[in-house]
């Protein structure tokens, strides 16, 4: 992740930016920090109290996010609820934003979408993913893990994306958005997060994702969106697969 300085209540700090400049935005919030030191926390700044200011912009040595603080965190901090505990008002607000999130994503882009499962944590393991690439045509990929994590099944299914996204032999010039549930793979990918487990497996995402133009989107689960149902689909498939290995 690359950073530019910006102003935050009187305050200079670092503001998360794409390679290309702009200003990393999610749900109307930007990832700032107010050290360029390793490890610092990283907060989530409402956009209308940022300023951004002059100067280039920078790698930075890895930060934490400050959600993973236990003092800190606060369950459903989205306003969504949880997968299978949300209200009807949560669910339908939910969708919403996951329709206006993807409608903005520009036409020339592929939009992936990525899910991962396993019955029991660990236990039988799958990964999906759903590419759909500008022409309009629709790849779909689902991967068995054996006996693994939902962390590793969500990880995998980034992977999974990736490679349908060089057998397409989509450039790696154009823009990819790729929307996950998962909000550890989010923090990890996406704000930079430090990786505590599954390392190498995350070093390899890294490294292959900064090949690409690639922006991650955090997404509420099981809410309607056909490609992110699709990719829980092809992830359970993949959860029966193992079960049979």
């Amino acid at each position: 992740m690359k950073w530019v300085q910006a102003e935050f209540k009187g305050k200079t700090v670092w503001a998360a930016v794409h390679s290309e400049g702009n200003l990393i935005v999610e749900g109307g919030r930007i990832p700032i920090r107010y050290s360029d030191k390793a490890g610092t926390k990283i907060y989530r700044a409402g956009q209308s109290n940022l300023t951004r200011l002059p100067g280039e912009v920078l790698d930075l040595p890895e930060g934490v996010s400050a959600d993973t603080t236990p003092a800190k965190k606060r369950p459903g901090a989205s306003g969504f609820g949880s997968a299978g505990k949300r209200t009807q008002a949560q669910a339908a607000a939910a969708k919403q934003s996951a329709e206006q999130l993807i409608a903005g994503f520009h036409r020339d882009a592929a939009v992936c979408f990525t899910d991962g499962a396993c019955k029991g944590n660990p236990g039988p393991a799958g990964s999906g993913a759903v590419v759909k690439l500008p022409d309009g045509s629709v790849l779909e990929r689902y991967a068995s893990l054996g006996v693994a994590t939902n962390n590793v099944g969500e990880l995998t299914a980034i992977g999974l994306a990736l490679d349908l996204l060089d057998e397409a032999r989509f450039s790696s010039k154009e823009r990819v958005e790729i929307c996950t549930d998962s909000k550890y793979v989010f923090g990890l990918l996406e704000l930079g997060w430090k990786a505590k487990s599954n390392q190498e497996l995350i070093a390899g995402l890294r490294a292959r994702l900064r090949d690409r133009r690639v922006q991650l989107h955090w997404v509420a689960g099981h809410v309607g969106i056909a490609e992110n149902e699709r990719a829980d689909e092809l992830a359970n498939q993949g959860v029966t697969d193992s079960m049979s290995l």
